[in-house]
């Protein structure tokens, strides 16, 4: 009996070409950071026309690093989406701040028309660290977003775990950072590109860039020091608590191996993109986001949204039917406010996010990756059909 394979949501590409790169990398004399670490940094800011970039072993403790490096404290409040991972605030609600959401638009990202509501707040202490999240690949509109700071001293550090590859409205890539201090990249096993695990911070400022360097190793400073052993080689000061979040050699040569692809997976998934549109234009109770940003924009999800009350069904119950035929399905994100995990720092209601319950109650991510074929969108949107309707249209 022939068996079906089954179709994640996501998945990994890996060619020979990584496998080499990463092989050479394990046979060097070094392992961890070093000269691949630095050449992948190199390579992934001349990408996004970024002037630094300092990489982690992953993408949360990147996040985590960009808001110490921030000198992000207890009087300083985080204002983002609540369609988000955790880690997109985790390291600033740890370091004490307070967390305000806005609710989404359309595209699943922040609504920047809420946003100017909340980002010039009068406070008598602390700032806004305002946190847009690119979800699936859209980017925000950063020269937007920067028409609407009016207080100096206001952080923007943007989350693109999903948007290596993108380009905002006017064009310029994500990562530039030109309209914000630091932006935050992920090289998991199903982003854009992948080494496995990594992240990287990318900016246009020498301090940060200093502080970056030191807060991914330890807090270590090696000069100027103050110890009377100062000046010895072997001699180095902790003068902030941090961790071991570097990258190793081989991750980042596989990550350079995969950049090198990189036009050619937006490539494949803006075929794949505009498959599905296709195929799922005439589908009733299933509806799509706005096509416009899709020149623009490196998908790493594929959202739709299902009516699930309107055809007497539930997520779970669709994807528990996709699953029984072999095609794998997820939701992102659990919204924010639902974690346990901020309740001290988030005082909002679901009430106050009409658009994310909206989202939380009929979206699904469907599988797309650079390597799936036309002949696997045409199972997907047939095996959609057969559980939301038990026939199968054409």
């Amino acid at each position: 009996m022939e068996t079906t394979n089954f179709l994640p949501y996501a998945h990994q590409s890996i060619e020979s070409s990584d496998i080499d790169a990463v092989t050479a990398a394990l046979k060097h004399e070094v392992i961890t950071r070093g000269s691949q670490v630095a050449a992948f940094e190199q390579e992934v800011c001349q990408r996004v026309h970024a002037l630094y970039g300092v990489a982690f072993c992953n993408g949360s403790t990147a996040l985590a690093a960009a808001f110490q490096a921030a000198h992000v404290g207890p009087h300083d409040r985080i204002i983002t989406s609540p369609n988000t991972f955790i880690a997109s605030v985790a390291g600033g609600v740890r370091a004490g701040a307070t967390l305000r959401c806005v609710d989404i638009d359309s595209y699943g990202n922040i609504d920047l028309s809420l946003l100017a509501e909340e980002i010039n707040v009068p406070k008598s202490r602390g700032r806004a660290i305002v946190v847009p999240v690119h979800i699936a690949g859209v980017a925000v509109d950063l020269t937007q977003l920067d028409d609407l700071i009016f207080m100096p001293d206001t952080v923007v550090i943007e989350d693109a775990a999903h948007a290596l590859g993108s380009s905002y409205p006017d064009g310029t890539p994500v990562g530039c950072c030109a309209y914000s201090d630091m932006t935050v990249l992920s090289f998991h096993a199903i982003k854009n590109i992948t080494c496995g695990e990594g992240g990287m911070v990318t900016t246009n400022d020498p301090l940060l860039y200093q502080r970056l360097k030191k807060i991914r190793d330890s807090g270590i400073e090696r000069t100027p020091v103050t110890g009377a052993d100062a000046g010895a080689p072997w001699y180095y000061e902790v003068d902030e608590l941090s961790c071991n979040f570097h990258m190793t050699e081989f991750q980042a040569a596989l990550g350079r191996s995969q950049l090198q692809r990189l036009d050619t997976f937006f490539q494949k998934k803006a075929s794949l993109i505009a498959s599905y549109r296709r195929k799922l234009a005439s589908t009733p109770a299933v509806t799509l986001h706005p096509e416009a940003v899709d020149p623009l924009t490196h998908y790493h999800l594929f959202e739709v949204n299902i009516e699930f009350e309107a055809l007497g069904l539930t997520r779970s119950k669709v994807m528990e039917g996709l699953h029984a035929l072999s095609i794998g399905s997820q939701y992102h994100y659990v919204p924010l406010y639902c974690h346990p995990a901020l309740k001290g720092a988030l005082s909002q209601k679901p009430q106050d996010f009409p658009a994310m319950e909206e989202h939380y109650k009929k979206s699904l991510s469907l599988p797309f990756f650079s390597s799936m074929t036309e002949a696997d969108v045409d199972r997907v949107v047939t095996s959609l059909r057969t559980v939301l309707f038990q026939t199968c249209l054409t």
